[in-house]
């Protein structure tokens, strides 16, 4: 891949730019999740009993499994920012950089592929955690959501 003008290479640009500030709103999302696992597992850990024991060992793995979205989100920017940057580079060098492109943006994209998996994880654990919650209240609230 050849560029000949900055034109150009702002055009290739446009995609991973793109890409980069979604990937933003993910990780606000993200971060904010993971502030609020750990604020209720502090509360979980001071008024600790047998019942929120199991709540508490839900809470750590959805923690993981924020912390991993967020880490393959935050390689997706990385390889992104390293794209246009390639891009950029390779309009005043007059490199062909084809590969690097293909194989950069494909990296990104399985990064961000593996950061949503492991989001929808942590999305299911917080409904098992109010399943076990629900389960463990009291026979009104437990039939009104149709919990038995």
């Amino acid at each position: 891949m050849r560029l000949d003008t900055g034109a150009e290479a702002l055009q290739l640009a446009t995609s991973p730019v793109i890409l980069i500030s979604a990937c933003g709103l993910l990780l606000l999302s993200m971060t904010n999740r993971l502030g609020r696992a750990i604020d209720r597992a502090h509360v979980l850990i001071r008024e600790q009993n047998d019942r929120n024991i199991e709540q508490i060992a839900i809470i750590v793995k959805r923690a993981r499994y924020i912390r991993t979205a967020i880490l393959f989100t935050t390689i997706c920017i990385l390889l992104n920012s390293i794209l246009v940057l390639a891009l950029f580079i390779s309009v005043h060098l007059a490199v062909n950089i084809a590969g690097l492109v293909v194989l950069l943006f494909s990296f990104g994209l399985i990064s961000l592929t593996t950061a949503l998996m492991s989001f929808m994880k942590d999305i299911f654990s917080a409904l098992r955690a109010l399943d076990i919650e629900i389960q463990h209240a009291s026979p009104p609230l437990a039939d009104a959501v149709g919990q038995t």
